[in-house]
């Protein structure tokens, strides 16, 4: 060959590989998450009425904002949970939703319904959704009795030529957690791995190159029901390729199971998981060459202005009412001090957990009541009681009683399963544990009971625990004694779930708070300020008594 056909040639060659290489680019896309922020909108905790800078809304915007003004191609999703706790509540039938506000300003692009989002019922989920500019999305629940989706499954969203197709679940329990207030009668929640296959089929016909599910769901199975968390789902769907979790609150930077990218945002608006895909771009094909996630907290990030504002007159309201003085006490209600490793208000009957206990034996007319007190800093000091000290001491917002009648039976493993809460005392133990399990749960699972006198004996194995029970007259509880037990219903539904206490012995209750007196005045918080008020004319006194007890370290 000439040697000018031989340079020509190599031209060519050097010209179509030139070519070839413009062609070929790396694409990065960024999906940042949140999940369970639970009405923390801007850094203020309304329970204590004081600035918590953990975590928020307006400081994720913060967040938001620095990052997206170092990345190009960034999708932001909410995994729910979003309209419930820190007082939010009292403006679920507001016009406008302070918190679809904030989501707007934020420029989320999709959110999930959490199983607290239908708290209120299912015309304030519909507000919700109609305010929200983004996408909301859930694969797994359908109009009773039509099989008709109530809302879309997926959406695909482009960055930079690159097709991400997302999908949508929530957990399947919202029924349960529903089932005194008939709020989703209508609506039936699916099991979502079957869901998820078929959207991912879909997401798969129309080239999506990368699969994201939403889930408000945890890691692990809930209640031990296989397929209702998202490790399941990861096993058995491998083509999806990042798994946004929520529901359990854990922080879960990364894990990969089966190849599949988890994380967990927490709670309460901490954290927000990065998740980081990168995208190898060539003239006929585009791969998922890299992934992973990390979860960043925000607590240095200051609160953004705007989101500020947006929430300024609910703040003003919210603290407004949580200082509102409803009463006062001549003493101490909750004892400050830890015995052997664990705060008291756990091992003896408090001024705070008979109050609490005194509140549903009135209204409900019950033998034996049960209380949870789920801040471990609980505090009711002598001097004036303001309704954030309620808020504060009984933190469930949609805590309700519910009246079972039971039997003697019951109520003794209701109480045994109680006391597992704790680990067994060892001779030479110098301080109470926890359940190693138990304790590590976002549930606290330790409750107390009125309208009874016993002693937890912790150096006993569980299930024989529970000695000298009687009700307060002195008579003993035996074993076919019919009792009513007012209770949240949400603890009754642990207890008869497959697995529980009292499985197989689920009864309907005879009588619930809300129903009485109405979805706000009749929660264990607004009860106790109205017998706080109007029973006890504002005068709160320690009425202990001792009626119950933890042994089995000696002081």
């Amino acid at each position: 060959m000439p040697i000018t056909k031989k340079l020509l040639s190599l031209c060519n060659i050097l010209v179509l590989s030139c070519s070839f290489q413009a062609l070929a680019k790396e694409v990065n896309v960024s999906i940042l998450a949140t999940s369970d922020v639970h009405g923390r909108m801007v850094p203020w905790n309304y329970g204590t009425d004081k600035t918590d800078t953990s975590g928020s809304y307006a400081q994720i915007s913060s967040f938001i904002k620095e990052y997206r003004n170092a990345h190009a191609n960034v999708i932001l999703v909410d995994a729910g949970d979003i309209i419930q706790d820190n007082q939010i509540e009292r403006f679920y039938n507001v016009k406008q939703h302070p918190a679809m506000a904030a989501l707007n300003a934020m420029n989320y692009d999709i959110m999930v319904l959490g199983n607290h989002e239908f708290n209120f019922g299912m015309p304030i989920v519909d507000k919700i959704i109609s305010q929200f500019n983004g996408k909301t999305l859930v694969a797994n629940i359908f109009y009773k009795n039509s099989g008709k989706p109530y809302l879309p499954a997926s959406t695909i969203i482009e960055k930079e030529g690159i097709k991400i197709g997302f999908i949508g679940a929530t957990t399947p329990f919202v029924p349960e957690y529903e089932n005194k207030t008939g709020y989703v009668d209508q609506m039936e929640f699916t099991m979502p791995i079957p869901e998820i296959k078929k959207q991912v089929d879909q997401l798969k016909q129309q080239s999506v190159d990368a699969i994201v599910l939403i889930a408000h769901m945890g890691l692990d199975n809930e209640n031990n029901k296989p397929g209702t968390g998202v490790a399941d789902i990861a096993k058995q769907v491998p083509d999806i390729d990042v798994i946004i979790a929520g529901h359990n609150h854990q922080n879960i930077s990364e894990e990969v199971i089966n190849n599949v990218v988890i994380t967990e945002p927490h709670r309460y608006g901490t954290v927000v998981s990065v998740v980081d895909l990168t995208f190898d771009i060539q003239a006929d094909r585009k791969t998922l060459e890299h992934k992973k996630s990390e979860t960043l907290p925000v607590k240095t990030y200051p609160a953004d202005p705007v989101i500020e504002e947006i929430y300024a007159p609910y703040h003003q309201q919210l603290r407004e009412i949580s200082n509102q003085v409803i009463g006062e006490t001549d003493s101490d209600l909750v004892p400050q001090q830890l015995i052997h490793g664990i705060p008291a208000v756990y091992l003896e009957e408090s001024g705070l957990t008979n109050l609490l206990n005194s509140v549903q034996l009135y209204y409900s007319g019950a033998d034996v009541t049960s209380v949870l007190v789920d801040n471990k800093k609980a505090i009711l000091n002598k001097g004036k009681i303001a309704r954030k000290d309620i808020a504060n001491n009984y933190q469930y917002t949609a805590g309700e009683t519910s009246i079972f009648e039971v039997t003697g039976r019951d109520l003794k493993d209701y109480m045994e399963w109680s006391a597992a809460y704790f680990a067994q005392v060892k001779p030479m133990d110098n301080n109470y544990q926890y359940d190693p399990i138990r304790g590590a749960s976002k549930y606290m699972t330790y409750d107390m009971f009125g309208g009874v006198k016993y002693i937890i004996d912790l150096r006993q194995p569980v299930g024989q625990r529970i000695k000298d029970l009687t009700l307060l007259n002195g008579k003993p509880v035996t074993d076919d004694m019919k009792i009513k037990l007012g209770m949240n219903a949400y603890r009754y539904e642990m207890l008869v779930k497959k697995g529980g206490p009292l499985e197989g012995r689920r009864v309907e209750p005879i009588w619930n708070s809300r129903t009485a007196f109405g979805d706000e005045d009749g929660t264990i918080r607004n009860m106790t300020i109205k017998y706080i008020i109007e029973v006890k004319k504002g005068k709160i006194t320690d009425e202990s008594n001792h009626n119950w007890k933890v042994i089995g370290i000696e002081p």
